[in-house]
């Protein structure tokens, strides 16, 4: 699964999970049915500013949204280069039996 599926399908469940409708969703964001759904869809970006809007709407932080396309917080980064012995308990803690997160 490319970060683009992962952020599609995390746009997605989110709508739905809150019993919006695509319709309803799009209006409320202020985009057009047909571009919320290519976002869902993995077809579309999300184009500057996107992530924000969507994670306020959803109620969620703008770094879950940011994770699920790959992009890693900066401050996380900072702590893991000085810290990349945490990486390995990360990976211990996390992963499961076959290796995959």
């Amino acid at each position: 699964m490319t970060s683009t599926d992962s952020a599609a399908n995390l746009l997605r469940s989110l709508r739905r999970d809150q019993g919006r409708s695509l319709r309803t969703a799009a209006a409320d964001i202020g985009v057009a049915p047909s571009q919320l759904s290519r976002l869902e869809r993995g077809q579309r970006a999300l184009g500057d500013g996107m992530p924000e809007r969507l994670a306020t709407y959803y109620g969620v932080p703008a770094e879950v949204i940011a994770l699920a396309q790959g992009e890693v917080p900066e401050d996380i980064v900072r702590i893991l280069q000085q810290h990349p012995d945490e990486l390995d308990e990360l990976r211990s803690r996390y992963a499961s039996d076959d290796g995959e997160l």
